[in-house]
């Protein structure tokens, strides 16, 4: 889907337009067990806020949800953001810095990018939907996404999640290079399939 991006349009933009959509396919007679919500990198981290705001606002969440590489922490406080800075090969933490300051306006100084509206590390996963989680160990949002699955798991949310070996920022996206992208994405559609049909 298209969505209002920062900086023109801050934060909340792209979680209201992701509600919004969501209650139009509500409205079109769309069964949210049909739906699953998927994306990557900083879209992963839009997918998870958008899951956190149907459940505050009390609509039914869809099937499932899938996240390839989550950028959950726009504070950058994780410890991957140091660990693998040298070997991450298409992110870097002055850039991921950047790009988290752009995500507020002026006039919103006073909220913290530790904020679980803006970063869904820090918020609830009570009554998440199945979750199917990839992340690559070389790169700096290796621990986003381990967070992620920590959270996940405490509050009883049902978790697969995979870890590329010394593999790349949204390394399943690479499938045309890859054979451990062509499998990561072999497991995704098998786990597709299965939550389709319990």
């Amino acid at each position: 889907m298209e969505y209002r991006l920062s900086p023109e349009h801050p934060f909340p933009a792209a979680v209201d337009d992701t509600i919004v959509l969501y209650r139009t396919l509500l409205r079109n007679n769309i069964s949210p067990s049909q739906l699953h919500i998927m994306g990557d990198s900083p879209s992963d981290g839009l997918a998870l806020l958008t899951i956190q705001a149907l459940i505050t606002h009390q609509l039914p969440v869809p099937r499932g949800v899938i996240v390839l590489s989550p950028w959950a922490d726009l504070s950058t406080s994780n410890e991957s953001y140091t660990r693998n800075q040298k070997v991450h090969v298409m992110l870097s933490i002055k850039g991921a810095k950047w790009t988290a300051s752009q995500v507020l306006d002026p006039n919103q100084s006073q909220i913290s990018l530790s904020d679980p509206l803006i970063s869904p590390r820090f918020g609830s996963f009570k009554g998440f939907p199945p979750m199917y989680v990839t992340v690559g160990t070389a790169e700096i949002l290796e621990d986003d996404s381990r967070e992620v699955v920590k959270k996940a798991q405490e509050a009883r949310v049902d978790v697969t999640f995979e870890a590329g070996l010394h593999l790349m920022h949204v390394y399943s996206l690479f499938f045309t290079d890859f054979p451990e992208a062509r499998n990561t994405l072999h497991n995704i559609n098998q786990w597709i399939q299965k939550i389709f049909t319990e």
